[in-house]
């Protein structure tokens, strides 16, 4: 498969490789997240249940029970994903950013030109040349294997990290983190507040479903299929909406057949395959798949990649997108 294929993977494979990279120290079986620690009001850390000694000043909780120094202040950053770096320009942070990985020249309000770090074949001494205030790595996990950002944090290159979403909750819980830790909590709040309001939205919407629609996820295009199973923050949406996910059985991101999806019939089919040259409705003519139930009423629709793939605010317009593709009757756009 070409880079565009698999970056059209909205990410997914490499959400998928950012899993399995991450301690299991952390992770169920099931791949579910153990709870992590959380602040209440009186500074209290919260984990598991239990009390935990409360923070000091200028310590936050990140979410897997660790803590972090906030910086007095902050002028640079080096964004490792796409997500991260939509949830600092959602921040308003936008100008502090001076280098970001590849994926994040499309990252609405980011000069392309600052895109330029390939963190598959990572340059130590071109990040240290940065020298900025902090890096974030997305999808490692704070205590798992081998670090390869060790040199630059015995240099004093702040490094944190923020593990791969996979649910809506850690969504919101990687924007309140990354506010708490830019010191930009009300734009924080009002990016949480907005994905809130969506998720009640929706689900106030998905009462009026009588007849729940089976729905099969395309992340990857034929021959080499790609979906979701549960864990997944696109499960969640097609849950949410009123649907079921035709791998709700499964785990996670997976690979997956022709065979299966044309045993499953699904009543509809989304795909947020993108990349240059490629036309989804190659769905509908390949062989096999006329006599599935989407296919013969129409119902194949493509999705945006980047708000149903990147785990950031923007899945407030992937869910709308995705709801609209199974119940357009429902949750129609009002004019």
């Amino acid at each position: 498969m070409n880079l565009k294929k698999i970056t059209a993977f909205i990410s997914a494979a490499a959400l998928a490789l950012s899993l399995t990279a991450c301690s299991n120290d952390h992770y169920t079986k099931d791949g579910g997240e153990i709870t992590t620690a959380i602040i209440t009001e009186d500074g209290t850390v919260m984990e598991n249940g239990e009390v935990r000694d409360a923070l000091d000043p200028g310590l936050i909780a990140d979410r897997e029970g660790g803590t972090v120094q906030v910086p007095v202040s902050i002028s640079t950053i080096v964004s490792t994903a796409p997500s991260i770096t939509e949830i600092l320009v959602g921040l308003g942070l936008t100008e502090k950013i001076i280098a970001a990985d590849l994926y994040s020249s499309d990252v609405t309000g980011i000069d392309p030109s600052i895109c330029t770090i390939d963190f598959y074949n990572l340059n130590i001494e071109e990040l240290a040349v940065l020298s900025p205030d902090v890096i974030i790595i997305s999808g490692m996990s704070m205590g798992g294997g081998d670090d390869p950002y060790t040199a630059l944090k015995d240099a004093g290159i702040n490094v944190i990290y923020v593990p791969t979403s996979d649910s809506i909750a850690s969504i919101k819980q990687d924007i309140e983190f990354l506010a708490a830790y830019t010191k930009t909590e009300k734009k924080g709040e009002a990016l949480i507040t907005d994905i809130d309001s969506a998720v009640n939205d929706i689900s106030a919407k998905a009462k009026e479903v009588t007849v729940k629609k089976s729905v099969y996820f395309e992340i990857g295009e034929a021959p080499y299929l790609y979906s979701c199973g549960s864990g997944t923050f696109i499960n969640e949406a097609i849950t949410l909406a009123g649907g079921e996910n035709i791998y709700a059985s499964e785990t996670g991101w997976l690979s997956n057949s022709e065979e299966s999806v044309i045993a499953a019939d699904p009543d509809v089919i989304i795909t947020n395959v993108s990349y240059d040259g490629y036309d989804f409705n190659e769905i509908k003519t390949r062989p096999g798949w006329e006599n599935i139930t989407a296919v013969k009423n129409g119902d194949v629709y493509k999705v945006d990649a980047n708000t149903t793939g990147r785990p950031s605010q923007h899945i407030v317009d992937g869910l709308y997108e995705i709801a609209r593709a199974i119940y357009p009757d429902i949750y129609y756009i009002s004019e």
